[in-house]
């Protein structure tokens, strides 16, 4: 049987109800894309927020790049009524990542930040960015990492690990969720599927922890392990990718 979509999910998440928290993120997401694309985000244009809940970071932009047109969409009608009540001045859509109801090549920017691993197809999400994107575009896109020994949403050990009816079952055993829903990918999966696609990938990761202050990242225990990171030699670094807690990247459609 064909997997739906969680219901219901700003609901479900503390995270997503602290504005604070999204605030950090689109401080992040900002800082990012004007050291990747200084040129592009000063000359404006039109940028989607794929899965944008409360709307949080787009109101962020909005006021930051007052010449870009930002458009959010969200399968959750009660994150996007909120986000109505918050900001009306939002362009907020009701949508399926997807499905994106927008026509080919219509942004100039895409924003995929947490998303992917919440999507019950995650490659079908990769294609609708793509699709919707112009050459010569960006996507900022971020998520967690499969290998990481700590499952973010849960704080249990070795989770993603697991075969996924047994993830099933200790997710029940824990009592945090009677499934476990989310499916994040390994990084050489994930590599692979934005290759096969066409997009140039940009590893934004090691940048956010050798400068965490420029790039807003103020997360508990970032400091010390960017300390620890900035002591190994730049080549060394890479090897440490598919273990990362999260991937940070920066996509780009060729022209």
């Amino acid at each position: 049987m064909k997997e739906l979509y969680q219901s219901n999910y700003w609901v479900r998440w503390e995270t997503c109800k602290d504005p604070e928290s999204r605030r950090r993120k689109a401080r992040k997401i900002r800082s990012i894309l004007e050291a990747a694309a200084p040129g592009l985000i000063g000359q404006g244009g039109q940028a989607l927020d794929v899965g944008c809940s409360i709307g949080v970071i787009d109101e962020h932009l909005a006021m930051a790049w007052p010449h870009w047109e930002i458009v959010g969409v969200d399968i959750d009608a009660e994150a996007l009524r909120l986000a109505r009540t918050r900001c009306a001045d939002l362009f907020l859509c009701l949508g399926d990542a997807m499905r994106l109801p927008f026509p080919d090549a219509t942004f100039d920017l895409v924003l995929c930040a947490q998303v992917y691993e919440h999507v019950p197809d995650w490659r079908r999400l990769l294609w609708e960015i793509h699709r919707v994107l112009r050459p010569g575009g960006i996507c900022f896109f971020s998520g967690p990492n499969r290998l990481f020994p700590i499952e973010p949403h849960y704080g249990l050990p070795f989770l993603t690990y697991l075969p996924r009816p047994l993830a099933h079952r200790v997710l029940r055993w824990s009592g945090k969720a009677p499934l476990y829903y989310e499916r994040p990918v390994t990084w050489w999966t994930l590599r692979h599927a934005l290759e096969d696609l066409g997009f140039v990938i940009e590893d934004y990761t090691y940048r956010l922890l050798e400068d965490p202050q420029r790039f807003h990242l103020n997360e508990r225990g970032v400091g010390a392990f960017s300390r620890w990171v900035r002591m190994l030699p730049p080549r060394l670094r890479p090897l440490l990718t598919p273990w990362m807690p999260n991937f940070n990247l920066v996509l780009r459609k060729p022209e």
